[in-house]
């Protein structure tokens, strides 16, 4: 069981890294929701690494569900509203008016094509993959930068954590419960997704790249 535990947190990452022993003991005090919910709204973790770690704690994954959607969202209002604003004040600065210039033409690069095309719906499935460089940060910051206005935005995003938290979810679960041929099975049709997907990203870069020679 404690092999199965640990696998399930390694599929996110970073959430053996919450669920060790030492970091847990720290913790045996503070309720396995609110863990949920503070790990969840860590960027680059997000739910990814907070159903895993709340698995291991012996909490319900219905429950887990909740509450790693509930803290993935957290930020994200906050994130819509105020990065504008804040970038445009950080920006007085050279430096950091290099970072701004260069992480906001990276995003319209790298997701400006697929964002004309299927709008609303790529910026949720963007949101939707658990995969490093994804998620509800990164898709507040797609959001930001193609001028999505803030209640479309946060639907799409919403719609797109709750995705990827089932996604989590159930991969817990097939990896804790289901005989193992059928996890291999589904991890495999997940992977052929998941490279088709990359594939059909990096097909539109090239064209993207042949268009504007």
């Amino acid at each position: 069981m404690k092999f199965v535990s640990a696998l399930a947190a390694t599929y996110a990452g970073w959430g053996n890294v919450f669920a060790s022993p030492w970091y847990e003991n720290l913790l045996t005090t503070v309720p396995v929701w609110f863990r949920t919910v503070v790990i969840s709204m860590i960027p680059v973790v997000e739910l990814r690494g907070a159903i895993p770690a709340a698995y291991h704690w012996k909490a319900g994954l219905g429950a887990t569900f909740f509450w790693a959607v509930l803290g993935n969202m957290i930020p994200i209002p906050f994130i819509l509203l105020l990065l504008g604003p804040v970038s445009d004040w950080l920006r007085r600065f050279g430096p950091l008016d290099r970072f701004f210039s260069w992480l906001f033409e990276r995003t319209r690069k790298k997701h400006g094509r697929s964002y004309e095309r299927w709008r609303d719906l790529a910026l949720c499935f963007f949101v939707a993959i658990p995969l490093p460089g994804t998620g509800a940060w990164t898709g507040a910051l797609a959001a930001f930068v193609f001028d999505v206005p803030f209640w479309r935005a946060l639907g799409a995003i919403f719609a797109g954590v709750l995705l990827a938290g089932a996604v989590v979810t159930l991969t817990v679960y097939f990896v804790s419960s289901v005989p193992l041929w059928v996890t291999l099975l589904s991890a495999g049709v997940m992977v052929l997704l998941l490279l088709s997907f990359w594939a059909y990203s990096r097909r539109e870069k090239e064209e993207e790249q042949e268009e504007s020679a």
